[in-house]
């Protein structure tokens, strides 16, 4: 009997999750959405910075385990007054939200059993070299330190644990796409800031979480997918 290929995206109601919930969805994966709010995309409710409703999330899951799982969750700004409020809440959204899912899967026998892998969607702010606000950068990277520690663990239960780290992603919901009005000014910033002159696209994430998926042995990777803006220093 082939086995399903089910899919948990935690983070789906919106933007890049919405866009990945599609695509797999398209290529007759059995999608999961997990987010804070209802949508379209959103199979299950949950706050992921709250320990109880992720407690919730995992014993609903027990029915439909999936064998893959895309962290998708997060947020990218504050609108925090202080340092320490904004530190304080990015932290909780961009870390803690994995920390208590990995806590609750991890002592699960049955789930850990099941999945095959972990994805998880960081960014480029976590690499030293990249220049971000201090609390997001700071909260990124918290989360790829975490992810390399649970990958080694996680190995013993043929899990593989993966970090994608994309770069500038241009979707309908993304701030890149309300920022310019004009054209011009858009293919003038991508000139200063991408040396290929293009955004990164879900389809790209989604292409390479297929290439994750599909290779066995591609285990503890950190894929930087930014299309040389990590690397670029106009003239």
């Amino acid at each position: 009997m082939q086995r399903v290929k089910r899919m948990l995206i935690l983070g789906s109601s919106k933007g890049l999750g919405k866009e990945l919930y599609r695509m797999f969805n398209d290529i007759n994966y059995e999608v999961i959405g997990v987010s804070r709010s209802e949508s379209q995309y959103t199979d299950i409710v949950c706050d992921l910075s709250d320990k109880k409703q992720v407690r919730l999330l995992v014993s609903k899951i027990q029915k439909s385990i999936p064998n893959n799982v895309i962290f998708n969750a997060g947020q990218g700004s504050s609108k925090q007054e202080t340092p320490s409020q904004r530190t304080a809440e990015l932290r909780s959204q961009n870390f803690f939200t994995a920390k208590y899912f990995i806590d609750e899967i991890m002592n699960d026998e049955n789930i850990l059993s099941n999945i095959d892998n972990l994805i998880f969607i960081n960014s480029i702010c976590a690499l030293e070299n990249v220049i971000c606000s201090e609390e997001y950068q700071s909260s990124k990277r918290e989360l790829l330190h975490y992810v390399r520690s649970i990958s080694n663990q996680l190995i013993r239960n043929k899990v593989r644990v993966n970090s994608l780290l994309p770069g500038n992603i241009m979707h309908e919901n993304s701030v890149w796409k309300k920022k310019f009005d004009k054209a011009s000014d858009e293919k003038e910033f991508l000139k200063k800031t991408m040396p290929f002159g293009d955004w990164i696209y879900p389809r790209d994430i989604f292409n390479t979480i297929n290439f994750l998926i599909d290779n066995k042995n591609l285990v503890g990777n950190e894929i930087i997918l930014d299309g040389g803006q990590s690397q670029f220093s106009p003239d």
